[in-house]
């Protein structure tokens, strides 16, 4: 079978921080919003009460994790860089690693999100395929957007 557009995505510190960052900031960021809202109100009620240390320190604790979300520092557990090669045909899309390969249909995509280096394909909740629009080796990153728009609206 044919396949249209191909891409050979590296599933690096730098692209899982590019999805971690996208996601709290773009599809669950009510999270990261709450982690800063409950860290800043601990922390300042903490420091006006008469030995409130702990809730200080648990309030700059939620401000550091918000804001290590926001800024997808908690992607930083990837240990070596690992490629993935992506493969967009009529009626899904493949991919294939070192660890694991498969596909899945349009139909089973839940949303498209984009950044300015990547498209992010929502196949779950929290998962998503990563496609790196500079190693496109087939076709180009408006093609490929305008060919997913089309294959979304579908299903």
């Amino acid at each position: 079978m044919t396949y249209y557009f191909e891409c050979v995505t590296s599933y690096n510190k730098e692209s899982l921080r590019a999805f971690t960052r996208y996601h709290y900031r773009h599809v669950v960021p009510g999270l990261p919003i709450l982690l800063l809202f409950l860290g800043a109100v601990f922390f300042l009620l903490g420091l006006f009460q008469e030995g409130g240390l702990t809730m200080t320190v648990a309030g700059a604790v939620l401000l550091v994790f918000g804001v290590n979300l926001l800024l997808g520092r908690f992607a930083a557990g990837v240990r070596e860089s690992q490629d993935n090669r992506i493969r967009f045909f009529d009626d899904r899309v493949e991919y294939a690693g070192r660890q694991e390969q498969g596909f899945y249909t349009y139909s089973q995509v839940l949303r498209l999100g984009e950044s300015r280096e990547y498209f992010f394909l929502y196949v779950a909740k929290n998962r998503a395929l990563v496609v790196e629009k500079a190693r496109m080796s087939l076709g180009t990153p408006d093609q490929l957007r305008l060919f997913l728009q089309e294959k979304l609206r579908k299903g």
